[in-house]
């Protein structure tokens, strides 16, 4: 048993020794199966689960700049993107044209000469200009049939309309009680038309506290069925009647049966000062008329650069305002102009106190004449004085040329 054991051949054959070829086939094929089911592993782990950079790496890739602490102070030698912007365009040099009209040899023209030159010329379509105002002049039928049946007339279009709107009220208004506002003038008021209203028109000799109760008289006043006033605006959207005021009350006046209204208007943006309330409380019908004439009397109490510039534009503003006042208010005028020049010199004049008697003429006389020919002077004894707001020459020439008509 013993030599049994020990001398018991190996149950290995030479053929299955380790350098057989066909064992060593076999394991070479194991480790290749192997290599393909681990391959096959991790491009599953390479699918599912990406593979994501270490910390290190991301935040040398990604690195985010650090927030600036609130309470760290910027460096007082650095500029700012402001300071940079300015010091960067405000050294550059500005260039100007020094080609102005004061350069020029011709001296400025006074404001006649002016328009006695551009009158002399005549303009080269002056034919098509008649032939368009007279076919608006065929419209002036339908404008006063229209105004009757309680629409109110506006006329619009490139050119004065001033022309077309005065040969209407010739041919259509003279035998109607009728009232003409200036709208392009620079001292017309809210005041003025309303007092125009109810002195001129309505033959009214009191004085009201507000214009509301200047509008309630003119309503009260028209209700007659026989009573009719036409009124007629050049230039509604004139600077001193834009105000929100201003159109609210003319709006008003539109709106009474009896009160008949035509008005221009020639800024662009005009239909801007009208929301829906006041387009219902005027009721326009808007013509347009389209007439190309010249905007000479718009324009008349505007300086120009073409005119040199004295007294004449102050001189015909007064005389204008003037023409538009009472008897009484204007030899009151008369004499508070005489006052001032005799103390023209006077160093400790500061105006004079109007002091309103009883009549009710007087107070309307302030009343019309304060709000387009006066400045008012608080006084150190609190009592107010009023001075008239046009140089000592003007007035001069004011006093001659009422002397002389």
């Amino acid at each position: 048993m013993f030599w049994a054991f020990f001398l018991a051949p190996s149950l290995r054959s030479d053929s299955d020794s380790e350098l057989s070829p066909s064992d060593s086939g076999e394991e070479d094929d194991e480790d290749e199966l192997e290599e393909e089911q681990k391959g096959k592993k991790e491009d599953k782990e390479n699918v599912k689960i990406p593979r994501t950079p270490s910390k290190g790496l991301s935040a040398a890739l990604y690195k985010t700049p650090a927030k600036k602490s609130k309470s760290t102070p910027e460096p007082l030698n650095q500029p700012s993107m402001v300071e940079e912007y300015f010091e960067a365009h405000g050294s550059s040099k500005v260039l100007t044209s020094d080609r102005t009209l004061e350069r020029l040899h011709t001296p400025k023209l006074d404001r006649e000469t002016l328009v006695r030159l551009l009158e002399g010329k005549p303009s080269c379509y002056s034919k098509e200009i008649q032939q368009l105002h007279s076919k608006h002049q065929k419209h002036f039928s339908k404008w006063m049939l229209q105004l009757q049946l309680g629409f109110s007339v506006l006329v619009y279009g490139l050119g004065s309309k001033k022309a077309l709107l005065e040969d209407f009220r010739v041919s259509h208004l003279s035998q109607e009680i009728h009232l003409v506002v200036n709208g392009f003038f620079p001292s017309i008021t809210l005041k003025s038309i309303l007092n125009a209203l109810t002195c001129e028109v309505l033959d009214h000799q009191g004085s009201f506290r507000t214009p509301s109760d200047q509008i309630q008289f003119i309503s009260q006043t028209l209700k007659g069925p026989d009573l009719h006033v036409y009124l007629l605006i050049h230039n509604i959207d004139g600077p001193m009647l834009r105000g929100e005021k201003t159109q609210s009350a003319l709006g008003q006046l539109a709106s009474l049966p009896n009160l008949h209204l035509v008005a221009s208007l020639d800024h662009i943006s005009a239909p801007l000062v009208w929301d829906q309330f006041k387009q219902s409380q005027f009721n326009w019908l808007w013509w347009e008329c389209v007439t190309f004439q010249h905007y000479t009397e718009e324009t008349s109490y505007e300086n120009s650069l073409l005119v040199q510039q004295t007294g004449a534009l102050a001189l015909s503003s007064l005389t204008h305002v003037l023409r538009s006042l009472t008897p009484n208010a204007r030899g009151i005028f008369k004499l508070l102009v005489k006052f001032q020049l005799e103390n023209k010199d006077n160093p400790s004049y500061t105006g004079f106190h109007f002091r309103i008697s009883n009549s009710r003429s007087a107070g309307l006389c302030k009343l019309r004449c304060s709000s387009h020919l006066f400045d008012s002077l608080q006084g150190g004894d609190g009592v107010e004085y009023l001075i008239v707001a046009v140089d000592a020459s003007t007035l001069m020439d004011f006093l001659e040329n009422e002397a002389g008509d």
